[in-house]
């Protein structure tokens, strides 16, 4: 080798020496901008973490760390209380807490828990410390190290003992109601407006009519009813439709399956939406074939009496003085069972008479005592009932017939009201029967008349509300459970019933002992003989915990809200003053060239671009993160998308170099989502491919598939590509592959979640040096 290639060796040597200096200064000054760039970044994360370590720490419900092997690592002061046991003392493996008949339930959710990362809806019983048995609500999600491998899991546990208890209870409630309908001797039938037949129908009703349940569900009211009523039944029906009245009572004949007809007491109520309308219409028929048939009866008798003694159902005879008979009628001799004509009975003696006649009487010789002891006294005796041998009962009424101060003979009235004592027997029966049922089921009962005054409360009613039955009758409700809200809902309540209206609303009230309790009230009107409301019935239900489980939910949300707000803010707050000094320090860069211009060397300017550039990456960098936390804390409502008209926006807006073509396959559809988050979507998807096509002849496909729920897109290009072990890392926040001055590392993080805020996926399929296809759906 020569001199001359020696010396030319030196000085390449010197002038890499020089260029390493200078690079290894530049790498120094990065290094030292990096490290405090990354002790700012530490600092928010420090802060990050301490305000999730408080609401972990203040959350209302439990939250439980574990190891993935089981081991309790930590608990909030609510999994504490709800488990009984001290993190710091106690050694615990979340597989002590599983309850032994929920096992295999818990290793199949832990398994997912395993094999998916999350678990959602777990819900199951739990031992606590103190071995009680409670029911819980669980989400549970692994946590991973940087290096995308799961260390522990994490959960947060609900505790639904509660609920699930009063759950319960609302279903005993229910088959107790449907047991008292399906009981009832009331017929009772649902109707739907747009169902052709019978919806439900109790066994009462199938009872009555003779056909079976299947069969009525096919058939109308109408199809059943007389046709002689037939037109008065279609006038009530009609101004129920047209909003007139909201129920209607009738009494009208049915056609049973055999052909026989009876008559009933007929209410139909409607239940209408809140458009007006009528959802279903409630119908109730109780049989009145006996009543009415003893009605008629005793009609017949009056007009066949009147033209014996005074128009009295009565037999009768008047004594005189001497106690001679003066006078009688058929009805007595029939009464009596005296064979012999009316005439032939005038002037007998009437002590001789019962003496005779005593024999037809349950208790003879009580008859003739009572007589005697009756006629001595001479005082008006009114409902003396007697009972004959033959079962039948008879009402003796006794009149002394007085003149002046001259006792002038005696009056007996007899009346047969053997139906009336066993009619009235069987309704005191059936009073007890119901009194009975009503005393004993679940819900609290209670009449009050037209002016709110208590008539009637059941046993569950007195254990809601605190008072004795005692402390109850006779006083007005709104002034008993006095809250403020109660005094003026329940007047406002009574009013609509007043008018005959049924209604159903929520109260809040104070027991006996002061508790503040929420009550559902479900209350009608009550009606008397003549269809004047005459006051109302209450069915009330304690609604208090189902209510506080309501308003703490209400307070929570409230709450996160309130918290995300905060953290939007402090977002934009961070962003500003991140963005302030980096703009200075452009500023004083872009003065230091002004003022310096034609003084500094080459590599001194170079540096200074390089500052520029780095100040730049790092603004755009800022704001990347700044877009990546908003994405998803906006409420903007889900609107009908275009897609097709959106990507030729997008197009038009994007610089495509000629030597790319872009192709789209179909017509895209329309979706509902966030127009503005969509078109971000496209966009970086777009301007990516573009980026990234490194051929002389660069293709972009974009195509869909309709699935059932969802559209699945594919935006193909053929680029560069991505090795496959990179695949799930670039979806994560800063893993950027291409280190260009234009990337961030954010922007397809935004992507995945605007993805998932549509409840999709994203996944891609690629291969090096022959291009990339990215998927991803999004719901209909």
């Amino acid at each position: 080798m020569s001199q001359d290639q020696i010396d030319i060796l030196k000085r390449t040597l010197e002038r890499e020496r020089k260029a390493r200096k200078a690079a290894e200064k530049i790498l120094e000054e990065k290094s030292r901008e990096l490290y405090f760039t990354s002790q700012k970044l530490e600092n928010l994360l420090d802060e990050k973490s301490s305000q999730l370590q408080g609401v972990f720490e203040n959350i209302i419900d439990a939250f439980v760390l574990m190891e993935i092997n089981g081991t309790i690592l930590k608990f909030n002061d609510a999994a504490t209380k709800l488990f009984g046991y001290d993190i710091k003392n106690d050694t615990v493996n979340v597989l002590s807490l599983v309850h032994k008949d929920d096992y295999q339930y818990a290793m199949a959710s832990f398994e997912q828990l395993r094999t998916k990362g999350y678990f959602k809806n777990y819900e199951a019983r739990i031992y606590t410390k103190s071995k009680e048995v409670k029911w819980v609500h669980i989400n549970a999600s692994l946590v991973y190290d940087r290096d995308n491998k799961p260390i522990a899991a994490q959960g947060i546990v609900r505790d639904i003992t509660q609920e699930k208890a009063l759950k319960k209870e609302l279903e005993d409630q229910k088959n107790q109601l449907s047991i008292i309908i399906n009981n009832s001797p009331i017929g009772i039938s649902l109707s739907k407006t747009g169902y052709s037949g019978l919806l439900q129908i109790n066994q009462s009703l199938i009872d009555m009519l003779g056909y079976s349940s299947e069969e009525l569900k096919t058939m109308r009211i109408q199809d059943i009813t007389h046709p002689e009523d037939e037109e008065r039944s279609k006038k009530a029906r009609t101004q129920l439709v047209n909003g007139d009245i909201d129920k209607f009572r009738l009494e009208k004949r049915y056609i049973k399956k055999d052909g026989s007809i009876f008559w009933a007491k007929t209410n139909v109520t409607a239940v209408r939406n809140s458009s007006g309308a009528i959802d279903y219409q409630v119908a109730t028929i109780e049989d009145v074939s006996k009543e009415r048939e003893a009605k008629e009866k005793l009609i017949e008798s009056e007009n066949r009496l009147a033209t014996l003694v005074l128009n009295l159902d009565s037999g009768i005879i008047l004594e005189d003085e001497n106690r001679k008979v003066v006078l009688t009628n058929n009805k007595f001799c029939e009464l009596l069972n005296f064979n012999r004509p009316v005439e032939e009975i005038y002037g007998m003696d009437c002590s001789d008479a019962a003496q005779q006649n005593k024999v037809l009487f349950k208790n003879p010789e009580a008859f003739v005592e009572r007589m005697n002891a009756i006629d001595e006294a001479k005082v008006e005796v009114i409902g003396d009932e007697l009972e004959m041998k033959d079962g039948k009962i008879l009402e003796r009424n006794y009149l002394p017939i007085i003149i002046g101060e001259q006792s002038k003979g005696f009056l007996w009235t007899f009346t047969d009201v053997t139906l009336k004592r066993t009619y009235r027997k069987r309704l005191e029966a059936q009073k007890q029967k119901y009194y009975s049922i009503i005393a004993n089921m679940n819900l609290g009962l209670v009449e009050v008349d037209i002016d709110e005054k208590i008539l009637m409360v059941n046993q569950s009613f007195t254990e809601m509300s605190g008072y004795d039955e005692a402390e109850l009758l006779g006083q007005y409700a709104s002034t008993i459970f006095n809250t403020d809200e109660a005094k003026d809902t329940i007047a406002s309540e009574n009013e609509k019933r007043k008018r005959g209206e049924s209604n159903s609303y929520e109260v809040k009230v104070k027991t006996k002992t002061g508790d503040e309790k929420y009550w559902f009230v479900s209350g009608a009107p009550n009606y008397d003989m003549n269809g004047n409301v005459v006051g109302s019935i209450g069915v009330h239900i304690d609604i208090t915990a189902l209510k506080t489980l309501e308003l703490q939910k209400e307070k929570l949300l409230l709450k996160l809200e309130r918290s995300n707000d905060e953290l939007q803010e402090y977002a934009h707050i961070v962003s500003h003053d991140l963005k302030s000094p980096l703009r200075s320090i452009d500023a004083l860069v872009s003065w230091l060239k002004e003022d310096n211009k034609g003084k500094l060397d080459d590599m001194s300017m170079r540096n200074f671009e390089l500052i520029e550039a780095t100040l730049e990456k790092m603004e755009q960098l800022i704001s990347d993160v700044l877009d990546y936390s908003s994405v998803g804390t906006e409420s903007n409502q889900k609107e009908g998308v275009d897609l097709e008209k959106k990507l030729s926006n997008i197009l038009s807006m994007l610089y495509v170099p000629e030597h790319i073509q872009i192709k789209i396959l179909k017509p895209l559809p329309t979706v509902k989502g966030d127009a503005t988050k969509l078109q971000q979507l496209f966009q970086n998807l777009i301007s990516n491919a573009i980026k990234f096509i490194d051929k002389e002849e660069g293709k972009i496909t974009i195509d869909f598939d309709d699935l059932k729920s969802h559209y699945k897109f594919s935006i193909t290009d053929n680029g560069m590509g991505i090795e496959k072990k990179y695949h799930d890392k670039i979806f994560k926040i800063f893993h950027a592959l291409n280190k260009s001055k234009d990337s961030t590392g954010i922007g397809l993080s935004i992507v995945k979640k605007i993805v998932d805020l549509h409840e999709g996926q994203i996944w891609l399929e690629s291969e090096p040096k022959v291009g990339t296809t990215f998927y991803f759906t999004l719901k209909k």
